[in-house]
């Protein structure tokens, strides 16, 4: 409440109220009990109100004085009303301007608003909107009032009636507005209205019409500026406020999960030798032969642990990469925690004490008189790491890497023992065992504060707690051989000056350490495609950087080069460079890198320094190469504007030639991304982790990646950063994966902020200089779902343009010109289309139950039915943002109860179907005007889930992948929700012409009810609504019917087919459970590839008289157990009778065993069938 001393003008008017003797009880309640203690206008009165309105910035929503009232609250019906203020318009007006009052009550249209009309006084009654008197003058205040008696509306200026006419008695009103915009949580106001830009004071609504002397007197005394605090329209972003710390204590222990069936045993995994020293090439080698101890089972510490010769037969045999809890689940001390409860079976102590990590190598005796260098290149948390005796020093973060130079103390030639002492983080908290009767527990907790590291780890609401840590040597220990001068983080920047990319400007900055003491004459060569430059320069002591660009080398312009492309546009084409460098003509270090030519650039609205909100085309690659500032992403940068909020422009950035201004601005304040001058519908989804345990080699991720790009993901995201190695990043480039990259600081106002800050960027720093080649890194996020503490976000900001410079940077992973999160559990699909993940959606999730049989590999038979504490313990939620109940509302409803687990896996894969093919034809429906981006959470699983997700954590994909792969295949035909209209999409480069269209409508028992087909074209990137169905009369007689799509090309290959069934209302889905259960032929023959796999030739026919809903495909081997990974064409597919489908299916010969396969079959209402494939070589 501002105080009423610098409120010289409320005074005035109150008192003024007060000789009105506007103290009488009115119909709600009594108004204008004077100044009193408060300063207010009583408990009936709104205001007063002071506010400033940029005209980029939002409106304000206000509660009455003395009550709280939460956006959208009905205000009780009233015959009589009075709205009046002062009013400084920034400019001369143009067309209606809304100043302040209220909305209707269903949020469709102004009740009653005092307004400017052309600059003029107005006020809108209603259908009805009054003008009169003259226009303001810019920067002037003036006094504007407008009362209701009941029968007429009157309107004022400066205490004088300057217009008056009839209106009818306001219907039920909405939460009093201050200066609305049009936007979607405004579509009240009138389209074509220009947002008000100006401030208002002693803004207020009374509950009483006053008369023309009571209104002059109101206006007596002008306000005092200097002495009013304006509200803002647009603020800037808050600071934290709040935050948890995880549990407190240990959850009771009749919470915690249980099961019928006891742990597994433990299974020791064969032990892989490895050679201590492996040869990398470029003078680098891996260190091999690891042995691992946890350290309070000793005495020695490193002086003696890292002598040659210690004895430490009896250590472990450790997984390097790894963590710790790999090395002891593969040594067989405790079983597998993915199934079961048996990560229940670990202790906690895991991730209480330190761990010794040892190994002994031979450093080949022809690198003696080399510069050697010793690289561990990911541990977590801490490590200290000791050589040949020799304390090298320490190491801190999950993300950095430690370098330290051991030039004297390995030994060329002889053994060298390497000791490396691993500390977890010191925080761990304390874990929450998720059960039927426990609730779903925070996300993390008191880890946080050690970020940089796996802050997941902890628990969070799709993994336990992980008993470790992820504590160890996660990412391999390297050591390198140069002479004098080595190479650093080489960075490549590809640009594409021509608008019809047939050039390509390749810039390169090479790091170059001198480790001589003196000044050293170099030459440095990069190579790549048939094109090399060398440059000459002499190298400070310490180092300095080598800049090669076209200017200076033309050859550096590559003409008609090969462009790196997300999926679905084209190749993600790579490129392999090598560097060099020398010394006197003797070579010194060479390195070899790959990158992709592309060029990122994006549209979103931006505030200028004027508060206007400007939609533009930024290209940072560009600003980057003049040395401009451009976005402004501090705190104090980014500003409430309508739908969301949105950065800044630093001063006079929009004159820059890097910020293109945009006409369409129906995407405002959401980001588009543009690759390579190509509007990107971006869809895909977060990956949490992509293993919980950390076992990331690339044979285990890889089939990860594949299965992505075959759903047509184009985008992922590194969420928290918990992605963050070398072959996520890798295998996002080859498979055409755009990476939307994290650091590690999590939710604003919920979690704790990382408390190191100097320790944070030290990895941060190093994280962008070692993946900054990435072509498949697009943006770079500093905090899950906030904004960094400021002193952090500023510091990210500054160390990525310097370090990058072609990528936008923003604190938060949405809202900031992104939209909101959520929700994240089950909703009818039609809600996609009208309500959730509008613009720009970084996270939006439903359930995604998985395939009957992954279920049953994850836990005992024991706890598959019913639900089970297993269930829950593997993210089946009964609370918290994902709780299942409305999931198992829907089941019930629309198909009926569940009665065993076959029953409940297949109406759940129906939903799953559904709801995720909804989810991005919901995007497509509104692409390009109302949606640039939307992914889901999740898309990737950490660990065998039963919550979100698009395929299982053993490569296994159900309904949830296809009905996402459905929606998103490059040209896509669809009916759209709940109004029926079909799209067709095309998300391809490629202009589509003489496309045919046919929808097909059908009864339940395959009877044809009406068939319509339509020419169309469909220009690259665009979207098409070339009619829509009306299946009213058809749901009103038959409540369910079934639609079928078809596009095709000129030459009659069809591009798309999709099939809806479609209810009259949700009950109406029980028709389905009239479908007889029907035959399908299956057939299938297939041959192995040169490149090991096996590919078969899949043939379904519905030679019945009904529809054959969701028809699953599973490659089994021989034993009967599934074929994984197996990429499968189409999948969960619906034949009408008469219909034959072809169907392709791939996996790796190696993945199936010995004997000979089989492919069964199973569906909504189809007989369980299984065919013998015979394969030829």
């Amino acid at each position: 409440m501002k105080q009423a001393v610098v409120r010289r003008h409320v005074r005035a008017a109150l008192l003024t109220a007060l000789a009105l003797g506007l103290t009488t009880p009115t119909a709600w309640g009594q108004a204008h009990q004077g100044l009193g203690g408060s300063g207010g206008l009583g408990p009936g009165g709104y205001g007063p109100f002071d506010a400033q309105f940029p005209a980029g910035g939002d409106g304000l929503a206000k509660p009455k004085l003395e009550e709280k009232q939460s956006p959208g609250a009905p205000v009780p019906a009233n015959a009589f009303w009075t709205l009046y203020g002062w009013v400084q318009a920034e400019a001369a007006g143009k067309g209606l301007s809304l100043l302040g009052g209220f909305a209707t009550a269903d949020g469709t249209a102004p009740a009653w608003f005092l307004a400017l009309s052309d600059g003029k006084p107005a006020v809108v009654a209603g259908s009805k909107t009054l003008s009169g008197g003259k226009a303001l003058a810019a920067g002037q205040w003036a006094f504007l009032a407008a009362s209701f008696d009941g029968a007429k509306v009157r309107l004022y200026l400066d205490g004088r009636e300057v217009a008056s006419g009839d209106a009818a008695t306001p219907a039920a009103m909405a939460q009093f507005m201050l200066a609305p915009r049009r936007s979607r949580t405004a579509a009240f106001v009138p389209a074509g209205t220009t947002p008000f830009a100006g401030r208002l004071a002693g803004f207020s609504a009374l509950p009483r019409a006053l008369s023309a002397s009571d209104i002059k007197a109101l206006g007596g005394s002008a306000p005092s500026i200097d002495l009013t605090n304006f509200e803002s329209g647009a603020p800037t972003w808050p600071v934290q406020v709040r935050q948890m710390y995880g549990q407190v204590a240990p959850q009771d222990p009749w919470t915690r999960p249980k099961a019928k069936t006891g742990f597994s045993q433990p299974v020791a995994k064969p032990i892989i030798e490895t050679p201590a020293l492996s040869p990398l090439g470029n003078g680098e080698w891996v260190l091999g032969a690891w042995k691992l101890v946890e350290a309070p089972k000793l005495r020695d510490g490193g002086p003696a642990l890292s002598r040659p010769g210690y004895d430490a037969k009896s250590w472990y045999a450790a997984t390097v990469p790894g963590t710790v809890l790999t090395t002891l689940v593969d040594r067989g001390v405790y079983p597998d925690p993915d199934y079961g409860l048996n990560n229940l079976a670990i202790p906690e102590s895991l991730n209480k004490q330190d761990y010794w990590y040892r190994s002994e190598f031979t450093v080949p005796a022809d690198q003696a008189g080399k510069r050697l260098q010793l690289s561990l290149n990911g541990v977590n948390y801490q490590a200290e790491i000791w050589l040949n005796g020799q304390k090298l020093g320490s190491m801190k973060g999950a993300f950095i890497r430690g370098r330290f130079d051991v030039t004297g103390i390995a030994r060329p030639g002889q053994a060298n023992a390497l000791a490396i002492r691993v500390s977890p983080p010191p925080r761990p908290g304390i874990p929450h065992e998720e059960s039927l009767t426990s609730a779903v527990g925070e996300n993390g907790g008191i880890m946080a504060l050690d970020g940089p590291t796996f802050v997941a780890s902890e628990g969070w609401d799709w993994i336990p707690s992980v008993r470790d840590r992820n504590t160890g040597l996660w990412r391999n220990v390297t050591l390198s051989a140069t002479g004098d001068a080595r190479l650093g983080d080489t960075q490549v920047i590809t640009s594409l000056p021509k608008p019809d990319n047939s050039v390509a400007d390749i810039s390169v900055n090479v790091p170059v350490e001198n480790l001589s003491g003196q000044p050293l004459s170099a030459s440095v060569t990069a190579s790549f495609d048939g094109v090399s430059v060398t440059k000459q320069a002499t190298i400070p002591v310490g180092g300095g950087t080598i800049a090669m660009s076209p200017t200076e080398f033309p050859q550096l312009s590559v003409k008609n080069p090969k462009l790196w492309w997300p999926n679905g546009y084209g190749e993600a084409a790579l490129h392999q460079m090598k560097l060099a460098v020398s010394v006197n003509g003797q070579p010194s270090d060479s390195q070899e890198l790959r990158f992709g030519i592309r060029e990122v650039t994006y549209e979103f609205s931006l505030m200028d320094q004027k508060g206007a909100l400007r939609r533009v085309e930024v290209d940072l690659t560009d600003a980057h190469s003049r040395g401009e500032k451009i976005i402004d992403v501090t705190h104090e940068g980014i500003r409430k504007v309508p739908d969301g909020w949105a950065a800044s422009l630093y001063p006079g950035a929009e004159n820059s030639p890097a910020v293109k201004p945009v006409d369409a601005a129906e995407l405002s304040p959401h980001m588009v991304i543009k690759v390579n001058g190509v509007r990107i519908a971006a869809r895909g989804g977060n990956w949490g982790t992509d293993d919980w345990r950390k076992r990331v080699a690339r044979d285990r991720l890889e089939p990860y990646f594949r299965l992505h790009r075959d759903a047509h993901v184009n985008v992922i995201r590194n969420w928290v950063g918990q992605n963050t190695q070398e072959e996520f990043f890798e295998l996002a480039d080859e498979y055409g994966l755009m990476v939307l990259n994290d650091f590690w600081a999590s939710t604003q106002d919920y979690q704790l902020e990382p408390q190191d800050v100097p320790l944070f960027m030290a990895n941060a720093t190093d994280t962008v200089r070692r993946y900054r080649n990435h072509p498949s890194i697009v943006l770079w996020f500093g905090r899950n779902e906030g904004v960094p503490q400021p002193i952090l976000n500023e510091a990210l900001d500054t160390m990525i343009r310097a370090e990058d410079g072609t990528r936008h940077y923003t604190g938060s992973s949405n809202r900031v010109n992104l939209a909101g999160s959520g929700p994240y559990n089950y909703r009818e699909p039609e809600s996609y289309f009208t309500e959730h993940a509008q613009g720009f959606s970084v996270e939006v999730g439903t359930p995604s139950f998985p395939t009957m049989e992954s279920l049953k590999a994850a836990m005992p038979e024991t706890e598959l039915w019913p639900i089970s504490d297993s269930w829950a313990y593997h993210d089946w939620h009964q609370t918290g943002n994902g709780a299942t109940q409305t999931f198992m509302d829907a089941i019930s409803a629309k198909f009926g109860s569940a009665s065993s687990l076959a029953d409940f896996e297949r109406k759940a894969q129906m939903l799953n179907y559904e709801g995720y093919r909804a989810i991005f034809e919901g995007m497509n429906a509104g692409l390009w005007t109302k949606h640039s981006g939307r992914m889901l959470w999740m898309t990737q699983p950490a660990w065998p889930s039963t919550m979100w997700q698009i395929l299982s954590h053993d490569y296994d994909t159900h309904g949830a992948f296809y009905g996402m792969k459905k929606a998103s295949e490059p040209v896509h035909a669809q009916l759209d929700l709940p109004d029926h209209r079909i799209t067709v999409v095309n998300n391809t480069r490629d202009g589509l012409s003489g496309l045919t269209l046919t929808a097909r409508t059908r009864s339940l028992s395959g009877k044809a009810l009406g068939e319509r087909t339509v020419s169309l074209d469909a220009g690259p990137g665009s979207v098409a609504h070339p009619f829509t169905l009306d299946l009213k009369g058809l749901l009103a007689t038959e409540k369910l019917v079934l639609v079928s799509l078809e596009l095709t090309d000129k030459a009659g290959t069809v591009l798309s087919r999709n099939d809806y069934w479609v209810a009259a209302d949700t009950a109406s889905h029980q028709r389905l459970n009239e479908l007889p259960s029907t035959p399908v032929t299956l057939s299938a023959n297939g041959k192995v590839g040169a490149n090991g796999e096996v590919a078969l030739d899949v043939t379904l026919s519905n030679g019945g008289t009904s529809p054959a809903l969701l028809a699953k495909l599973t490659p089994q081997k021989a034993d009967g157990t599934r074929i994984l990974p197996a990429y499968i064409s189409d999948n969960y597919v619906t034949l009408m009778p008469g219909e034959t489908r072809h169907i392709a299916v791939t996996y790796p010969a190696s993945a199936a065993g010995t004997g000979a396969p089989t492919l069964s079959l199973r569906g909504w209402n189809i007989q369980p069938a299984s065919v013998s494939v015979t394969i030829t070589p």
